[in-house]
């Protein structure tokens, strides 16, 4: 099966570095092609209205629309394409604003240098591609999405925090009943496939968040709800699935000694649980720590915990920041800094690929500012 190309969109309002791009780099090298270039931002965003981009490599100041109002622009866009900005020397405090932004990947300075330039684009093609062929969540439309993240959002939330207080309770029928009255609420609502899935999916995550709480619930981090969901094809096999997770959460939590989790990986949890937040936490700094090979002490891990290391201190470090942003007076950049993640834009990318949103998105909708 042939691989689509990376489609790319050039905007400068210079023509000699729109045309020195388009000449001199060998945008195949990166499975990239330029599907379009333009003078201005306002004109980019009439191409990327009109056609599939991936990637926009755009200068940061430029005449009518420029580089950040471009940016800000295509940030509220459900699945932005990625951006590349090229700044002169005498703009780049300027365009520090536009860094923060979590759909910019990179900068090249002008004069532009195409070393660098490989650097970046090479970068940006793995990037794509892992993206690529990771799971998506069910594509809402724009209104859909709208009434997901705004009216619906306290419905969810509550229906969302029944099913998880009576399944701690230890009330399973309670958590089924609930889970299927809310299912019957979007029903009666005329609520579109993909939008019953996406709430299936969000409450999957939620019960699945318990095996980070619980060593006796580690079992249900095996399979990915998302993956899980996406795979389905009616809503009674969605149904049944998230029944079935209800049933798996209630039994691992009933079952309150697991013999399978041995003291050296109960002790690492432990480890892992009281400094997730430390951003140099590594598997290497948890195998010097108790005395264990790496290689030993990752496949123990994964044999045990059912997920591998990565996946595990990912999943605590988002669920740790969904808890804190709740709280609206924190920025996201310091939730990223209290789970961990030095680097806002990729804590960004992984909370987006744990739930959907990205963390602004999910702090209004926590908050009700959407």
């Amino acid at each position: 099966m042939q691989v689509k190309k990376i489609n790319v969109l050039i905007v400068d309002d210079e023509k000699i570095v729109r045309e020195g791009l388009l000449k001199y780099v060998e945008w195949d090298a990166y499975h990239m092609q330029v599907v379009a270039t333009a003078e201005n931002g306002e004109m980019a965003l009439d191409i990327i209205n009109q056609q599939e981009v991936d990637l926009v490599i755009t200068d940061i100041y430029m005449p009518q629309v420029d580089g950040i109002t471009l940016i800000k622009t295509l940030e509220q866009k459900k699945n932005p394409p990625l951006v590349v900005l090229i700044s002169g020397y005498s703009d780049f405090n300027y365009a520090q604003t536009a860094l923060r932004s979590n759909i910019v990947e990179d900068y090249i300075l002008k004069p532009l240098d195409f070393d660098r330039m490989d650097i970046v684009l090479s970068k940006v093609n793995q990037m794509i591609k892992s993206s690529s062929t990771s799971v998506q969540f069910p594509t809402l439309d724009d209104e859909e999405w709208k009434v997901f993240t705004s009216t619906s959002a306290s419905a969810i939330l509550k229906s969302h925090t029944k099913v998880i207080t009576k399944l701690k309770e230890g009330n399973l029928e309670e958590a089924i009943t609930t889970f299927e009255a809310s299912i019957e609420s979007c029903k009666s609502k005329n609520r579109s496939n993909n939008f019953m899935a996406r709430f299936c999916i969000e409450l999957a995550i939620n019960i699945c968040e318990l095996a980070l709480e619980d060593i006796d619930s580690l079992g249900l981090n095996k399979n990915d709800p998302v993956k899980e969901i996406t795979k389905l094809s009616s809503e009674e096999e969605v149904m049944e699935y998230v029944r079935n997770l209800i049933i798996k959460a209630y039994n691992a939590r009933s079952n309150m000694a697991n013999e399978n989790i041995s003291p050296l990986i109960k002790a690492v949890l432990k480890y892992i649980n009281e400094n997730y937040n430390n951003c140099e936490l590594s598997l290497n700094m948890i195998s010097d720590e108790f005395n264990a090979s790496k290689s030993y002490l990752s496949n123990k891990f994964k044999e045990e915990v059912g997920t591998n290391f990565i996946k595990y201190l990912n999943g605590l470090r988002i669920k740790k920041a969904k808890e804190l942003l709740k709280n609206i007076s924190l920025k996201i950049y310091m939730v990223s800094e209290k789970v961990g993640y030095e680097d806002v834009r990729y804590f960004s990318r992984i909370f987006r690929k744990y739930t959907g949103y990205t963390p602004t998105e999910y702090q209004k909708k926590e908050t009700h500012l959407i």
